[in-house]
């Protein structure tokens, strides 16, 4: 009679479980997303983040947005906070920020185009890409993130004083476009001065991409052997 109790029992509760289960209502379920789709939702996610690249890219301004009027004050100071980072007119300009010393990649990837960084500029490059950029450009800084720079003995002082930059090209008369005022050896790409990021030395037509139709290079400056045919 025990035995045939807690048989019983057992029968009576599965009974009621698959009745409340038919009974229960039914709760609508929808389709789960396709791969496309979530990866347009995250993309958009990350986009909308104010430290992402992508981001920062699409905050340039436009070739043609309005120019923002200089003064001579603000070309001098931009001229001197170039040079600060420059041993001489002309000189490669140093790295200010660590570095992994890894190749060429992470450089391109603010420098390819320039790139306003939480309001720091970081210039395109103003030459063609290289694989080494540390080859040219000494960094200022640790050289890797962690990393502290050897103390190591002084340089010995000389008497070494490099060009400054000039003020601005010659004009052949006063409406004439003024010569350019450096060389053109790995200085191809203009507006990595004079872009829409620069600010002081900013051309104030920067969507003309033909610099080099009405601006001159100097023949005192720009002295470089040419072939002969």
């Amino acid at each position: 009679m025990a035995l045939s109790g807690v048989v019983s029992g057992f029968r009576e509760r599965a009974t009621t479980t698959r009745t409340r289960a038919l009974t229960a209502p039914r709760v609508a379920v929808g389709t789960a997303p396709t791969y496309t789709e979530e990866r347009e939702r995250t993309s958009a996610n990350r986009l909308r983040h104010p430290e992402n690249l992508l981001a920062m890219a699409a905050l340039r301004p436009s070739r043609l947005d309005p120019v923002p009027p200089t003064s001579e004050t603000g070309r001098a100071m931009a001229l001197a906070a170039r040079m600060q980072r420059r041993a001489y007119d002309g000189a490669p300009p140093t790295v200010p920020h660590p570095v992994t010393q890894l190749g060429a990649t992470p450089c391109l990837t603010c420098h390819r185009d320039g790139m306003d960084v939480a309001g720091r500029v970081a210039p395109a490059m103003p030459h063609g890409e290289l694989g080494n950029c540390l080859q040219c450009h000494v960094v200022s800084e640790q050289p890797m993130p962690g990393l502290a720079i050897e103390a190591g003995p002084p340089f010995a002082d000389n008497s070494f004083v490099g060009t400054q930059p000039p003020n601005g090209g010659e004009r052949w008369s006063a409406i004439s476009p003024p010569t350019i005022p450096h060389s053109t050896l790995m200085r191809a790409r203009c507006d990595s001065c004079h872009g829409v990021l620069s600010s002081g030395i900013r051309s104030t037509h920067p969507w003309r991409e033909s610099c080099t139709q009405c601006h001159a290079p100097s023949s005192q400056l720009d002295q470089r052997p040419t072939e002969r045919q």
